[in-house]
């Protein structure tokens, strides 16, 4: 018996493009690292998603030097792996954002596979960096059957993506281009035609290879209801992801006019009380955290925090920007998230199991998703 949920690919893209009130899809951010306690963007990340019973991935993608397509988060390797640090030097250290950490633009991917990655601890794990072709063939392999949103760290990398993707499928022989969906940021493709100028994008719908589209909306612009308009029409897209800090903010106009239609929309999602359950007292850590944990000391034990691009620590309700005084930002609030803003998906860090607490509130039925 498959440790792995029996889901029928193309009946996820049905259940993200029709949302129902029963389902809320989860797609787990660089694989479910935290509930899984592994490494992100890696195999165990991905298969504790899958386990978990989650429909979908996000993952991010880089380019080495010697242009191969990586799944990596970072612009450097000193958080994520014991890239070996020279003399003069010292370690890379995420909560000061300093340190050895050679980019991965200058780095070969004969230099990054002998590499070993850090789990989210800091400490050093078996596991090594991997290539996107990589993934897609280990997800065939095992059965695991999920959408993967390509978060798309550089522009010029897609080109090289789209020659992996395009040849590879998942184990029912469904083709990746129609699983594989890119998600690059909203402002640079406001309209399909922007997006279809592409080379390569020419190239993928000439040959019928498919196409899975998701537009990102992160920062206002003056044209974005009309980017919105635009790719509403578009037979590729599957979704919108659209960021709301506050209900009646940014993006409001824009996620009323995409629900209206009847479009799944999704936003990011980070929740639990990440000092307690990921930093506890008993929690060891890899890196040097004093100055972290004294900060949370002083900050009392409800406070709660995250590592927002492993640059540095902000405060809870300050993580993507100051809110008003007095207001949390809702990507932090589930329920502000689903019953007040009525968003269909969430891109998730969970910590506990984020479907059994959407089960109990009727909003699990992952049953129209099945083979």
């Amino acid at each position: 018996m498959s440790a792995y949920p029996a889901y029928d690919v193309r009946k996820i893209i049905h259940a993200a493009r029709n949302p129902t009130h029963d389902l809320v899809m989860v797609y787990a951010h660089r694989g479910a690292r935290a509930l899984g306690r592994s490494t992100e963007n890696s195999f165990a990340s991905v298969a504790a998603a899958a386990r978990a019973g989650y429909e979908g991935i996000e993952i991010d993608l880089r380019l080495t030097r010697d242009k191969q397509v990586v799944v990596w988060h970072d612009q450097g390797l000193g958080r994520n792996s014991d890239v070996a640090v020279p003399a003069g030097e010292k370690q890379y250290n995420p909560f000061t954002g300093e340190g050895w950490s050679p980019l991965v633009k200058d780095t070969t991917w004969a230099e990054m596979e002998k590499l070993h990655l850090r789990d989210e601890s800091g400490f050093v794990t078996d596991e090594r960096p991997i290539l996107l072709g990589e993934l897609l063939d280990f997800m065939r392999d095992e059965g695991i059957t999920m959408l993967v949103h390509l978060d798309v760290k550089e522009a010029e990398l897609m080109p090289y993506a789209y020659d992996v993707i395009s040849k590879a499928t998942n184990k029912a022989g469904v083709p990746a281009m129609e699983w594989c969906v890119w998600v690059p940021k909203g402002k640079l493709y406001p309209t399909p035609e922007v997006w279809e100028a592409q080379e390569w994008v020419q190239r993928a719908l000439a040959a019928g290879d498919g196409m899975a589209f998701t537009l990102l909306l992160e920062e206002p612009a003056a044209n974005t209801m009309d980017s919105v308009k635009a790719w509403a029409e578009c037979p590729y897209l599957i979704t919108f992801e659209i960021h709301v800090p506050t209900p009646g903010g940014d993006f409001q106009p824009e996620l009323d006019y995409v629900l209206g239609k009847g479009f799944g929309v999704g936003s990011w999602y980070k929740g639990g009380d990440v000092a307690r359950q990921y930093y506890g007292e008993e929690w060891a850590m890899g890196y040097d955290d004093s100055a972290f944990r004294n900060g949370i000391r002083k900050s009392g034990p409800e406070v709660k925090v995250m590592l927002y691009e492993w640059s540095g620590i902000q405060m809870h309700g300050g993580v993507l920007g100051e809110p008003p005084a007095g207001v949390v930002d809702s990507r932090t609030d589930l329920d502000t998230l689903l019953d007040t803003l009525r968003f269909t998906y969430v891109v998730a860090d969970p910590f506990t199991d984020l479907g059994d607490r959407l089960a109990a509130i009727g909003r699990r039925n992952v049953s129209r998703m099945l083979a």
